[in-house]
């Protein structure tokens, strides 16, 4: 699962890797895994993978168990429905200022992506889409150099690329958002900055819509195996 690279910061290394453990589903929701038990699977010491583990709290994905451990946080119907939220005003807002002082280089740039997604769609590799798809957004993100923007991005990342790995793209939908992103570029090329800043926003809403609806058949085959789940949770389910 882990594969530690010495130069690097083992904290950055650590929040990383059980970072993409979690987002791709190795690290289970609800499961719980104590600090000596990571630390000892990844070769260092808990001291970074404590500190990995409390960065992950402030992103959301795990939670501090008294005396058990970090456990894995379960799908959160909200949270996800906030993240959309902040996802369309910072990147709808990044599409416009792209719009309005791009370079050849950066349109080139998101190009490049687009021809990476259309190869994707053509072998149907939903996985790989889940991936393809979060690196076009941040590097639209990206291009405007704000380091707030840039440090921001990898928790929403997570959540959504969470859900993604959980309930894998269909080729109809990467194709509907493959065009969709298209427009954004074309948009920014042409330096539209209304148009680009309403295509992200409209992309990104059908997106979160699309998510309420796998969250909701995530939560029906969870209650299928666990009737007690719906009883828990009966407060949460609006995306």
């Amino acid at each position: 699962m882990f594969n530690v690279r010495r130069p690097q910061s083992l904290r950055l290394q650590a929040v990383d890797q059980i970072r993409h453990a979690i987002v791709t589903g190795q690290m289970e929701p609800g499961s719980l895994h104590s600090e000596q038990a990571v630390a000892s699977r990844m070769g260092i010491s808990r001291t970074p993978v404590r500190e990995a583990l409390l960065q992950l709290t402030h992103e959301g994905l795990v939670e501090f168990v008294p005396h058990r451990g970090a456990r894995v946080r379960d799908f959160d119907p909200v949270h996800l429905s906030h993240v959309f939220e902040l996802r369309a005003a910072m990147e709808s807002y990044c599409a416009a200022c792209l719009a309005r002082k791009h370079t050849a280089d950066m349109v080139t740039k998101l190009e490049h992506e687009l021809d990476r997604q259309l190869s994707i769609i053509k072998r149907d590799d939903g996985l790989a889409w889940v991936i393809a798809n979060m690196d076009f957004h941040i590097l639209l993100v990206s291009s405007l150099n704000n380091n707030l923007f840039d440090e921001a991005m990898p928790p929403l990342a997570s959540h959504t690329m969470r859900i993604g790995y959980r309930m894998n793209a269909r080729k109809e939908r990467m194709k509907e958002s493959h065009q969709e992103h298209s427009e954004i570029v074309k948009a920014i090329r042409n330096g539209d900055e209304e148009k680009a800043r309403a295509l992200t926003a409209s992309h990104l809403y059908v997106t979160a819509i699309l998510m309420k609806q796998l969250f909701s058949d995530l939560g029906d085959d969870l209650r299928k195996k666990n009737p007690d789940i719906g009883r828990r949770k009966s407060a949460r389910t609006s995306l």
